[in-house]
């Protein structure tokens, strides 16, 4: 196990060379020619100041991050808590194509029923906290872009990864702690209507008191991701290819006939789709998983669409459809891993906001009415019906807990309703408010608990930002 260590540690010490030289050697031969004509270009070398501050008050009615129904394994049933969350940071650009970022986030949780010990993870043998991370280093990385007027560009540090509609490749910024962080090294070539991007990567791990400046990392990552911009009209259309490897190198998985701790090396390829034309929105993703858990062969898929038309009304109701599915193991005792992992994606926005259920052995057909009464208020009401894709898999809330192999329970999870407002009338301030009701079916019923759950927040949001020189 030492051993995977040191070489995943000097691997990534490569990668932090590599983005030395990258970042500092080459720009700086590069620019030292240009210096006197980018000086005239661009705008006067800025050095910035932000502060983002966050509070939200949430209220659980039986259920938890954990469990659901009114007698949890650990925390309450009933949960009122406040979170609250600081970043505060430093951006200077020294030039128009140099960026650096150097911030820090405190994240805390007040009243909070689950305790820390409750989010350690077996496999990564540390606490993964999603609420709570105390006096850590947030984004902080070297930002260089077009090269020479080329087009390249490089960026190495800790960084957010998003892409598309953030479902593969998102940050998950509705955990306190911020879900996706990534300590990588990227670089990206931009050209007319597209862009390639191209990093390695490795996701930080949100331990309490630990401050992550050499810490164990949870995934590692090598990626490519593509977006080309194919048609502007009459349909605007945009396509993004993907490929990406999802590893853990500790040996503290174990597959389902051959218990020998093993490690996991998966891969992932596929594609988002967008296209648009007067009103009409039309989004469509998939991703094939293959790769090891363990000693079992991961074969599995999921894939998400949706439609969605915005009336040029008052308003402007937008009423949409979608419809979300990732595969489940359909035999728990066959050697073969059919459950799809989610990647490295959101899921606070995409399977209902109580966060019940992720993109992992999931059937989810969703209804959405969307509503701008005034330009600085959104309204959102959305519909879901949750089933298991296969019902001899487990509730992607507790997958261990909530089970049955013999598939009697049946797959019919719940519904969800929820209810979102958005106000932005004071500048710089934000203002959300939501209510979400889940009423369980008939597997939810059986290994989980007849109770209905019941959710409300209320947060505000506030984003400054002063300019040194």
């Amino acid at each position: 196990m030492e051993g995977k260590m040191s070489k995943g540690k000097l691997r990534f010490s490569k990668i932090c060379l590599l983005a030395f030289v990258f970042n500092f050697i080459i720009p700086a031969v590069l620019t030292s020619r240009n210096f006197c004509v980018q000086a005239q270009e661009a705008s006067k070398p800025k050095l910035t100041f932000s502060t983002h501050v966050r509070a939200r008050y949430e209220f659980q009615n039986s259920f938890n991050q954990k469990f659901y129904g009114d007698n949890p394994g650990a925390g309450k049933a009933n949960d009122g808590f406040l979170l609250g969350r600081l970043r505060m940071g430093l951006d200077w650009y020294p030039t128009k194509n140099i960026h650096v970022a150097l911030w820090g986030q405190h994240a805390e949780v007040w009243d909070y029923a689950l305790s820390d010990n409750d989010f350690y993870n077996k496999t990564f043998e540390r606490i993964n906290h999603p609420q709570k991370d105390r006096l850590e280093l947030y984004e902080t990385y070297i930002d260089v872009k077009d090269i020479l007027d080329s087009g390249l560009g490089f960026k190495a540090g800790r960084q957010k990864i998003a892409y598309g509609d953030n479902r593969v490749f998102g940050p998950g910024e509705w955990g306190n702690s911020g879900r996706w962080i990534w300590d990588a090294a990227k670089l990206s070539w931009v050209f007319n209507r597209g862009f390639v991007d191209v990093f390695y990567g490795q996701t930080m791990l949100h331990e309490v008191n630990s401050f992550s400046l050499n810490h164990r990392h949870g995934y590692e990552s090598l990626a490519v991701y593509g977006h080309f911009e194919l048609l502007e009209k009459p349909l605007k259309l945009v396509f993004e290819p993907m490929a990406f490897t999802k590893k853990d190198d500790h040996p503290n998985y174990a597959g389902e006939v051959d218990k020998t701790a093993d490690n996991l090396d998966s891969w992932y390829v596929g594609a988002h789709l967008k296209a648009s034309m007067k009103g009409w929105d039309l989004e469509g993703t998939y991703l094939k998983e293959e790769g090891d858990f363990a000693k079992d062969d991961i074969d599995a898929y999921g894939y998400h669409a949706m439609l969605a038309y915005t009336f040029p009304t008052a308003w402007k109701p937008r009423l949409g459809i979608s419809y979300s599915y990732a595969s489940g193991d359909s035999n728990p005792k066959d050697g073969k891993n059919e459950t799809f992992h989610e990647a490295f994606g959101a899921k606070d926005k995409m399977y209902g906001r109580m966060n019940l259920f992720s993109w992992s052995n999931l059937e989810d057909l969703e209804a959405s009415l969307t509503v701008k009464p005034r330009n600085w208020l959104t309204i959102k009401g959305e519909v879901h019906q949750f089933s298991l894709a296969d019902r001899h898999d487990g509730w992607s809330l507790n997958k261990k807990l909530y089970r049955d192999p013999t598939g009697a329970s049946g797959s019919d999870v719940g519904k969800e309703i929820d209810i979102l407002a958005t106000l932005t009338y004071f500048k710089n301030h934000t203002l959300m408010a939501g209510f979400g009701h889940f009423w369980p079916d008939e597997f939810a019923e059986n290994v989980a608990s007849h109770k209905q759950a019941t959710w409300a927040f209320l947060q505000w949001e506030y984003k400054f930002k002063s300019v040194i020189f």
